[in-house]
């Protein structure tokens, strides 16, 4: 058993009872039990706790977990980390001289493609993923691009018939609205 580590939740199943802590000390999140949690508090996503480390042959398990101040959970924490930056970049583009709606597509797929980018890389190092709906919901804001050429270029969730589907339906959306505001007087 290691010394004590600090770390973040990054998920807790109430129902089931079980969650992973990521932690700056740790090569991979660590697996928590509720019956490792001192008091029985129950953890939240984004609370920060101070944990004993025990390997186990499915990798890090947290024990005796000392539950701290809830934080901002990772998924807001990541939309935040996305959006922040898409926004300053389409009005920087923008004050060049873009209009508007094109300063948001060149800057939402360039974000896409990095996220799904990610992805694949977190995935094949069998690390902690980003959710498909936080991929779908780059899509639906306007990152289809992005999307099919993580899809077609980098071969990601290509057997994911719910993603593909999820895709081809936010395109032919996003092309209704371009083709009713382009013919309308």
């Amino acid at each position: 058993m290691r010394g004590e580590s600090r770390g973040v939740v990054v998920s807790f199943d109430r129902e089931r009872g079980f969650g992973f802590i990521r932690s700056p000390a740790l090569a991979e999140d660590a697996f928590v039990h509720a019956s490792s949690v001192v008091g029985g508090e129950e953890l939240r996503p984004g609370q920060q706790v101070r944990f004993l480390v025990e390997e186990s042959d499915r990798g890090p398990r947290a024990v005796r977990v000392r539950p701290g101040r809830v934080g901002i959970p990772p998924a807001l924490a990541s939309i935040v980390a996305v959006i922040g930056p898409v926004g300053l970049a389409t009005a920087l583009l923008r004050v060049s001289g873009l209009p508007w709606a094109s300063a948001w597509l060149v800057t939402i797929n360039l974000a896409t493609l990095s996220v799904w980018a990610w992805d694949k890389h977190r995935a094949v190092r069998d690390r902690r993923r980003v959710p498909e709906s936080a991929l779908l919901g780059l899509a639906a804001l306007g990152g289809t691009i992005g999307a099919a050429l993580g899809v077609l270029a980098l071969g990601h969730k290509r057997r994911k018939p719910g993603i593909l589907i999820g895709i081809a339906a936010f395109t032919a959306i996003q092309l209704i609205v371009v083709a009713i505001l382009v013919t309308r007087p």
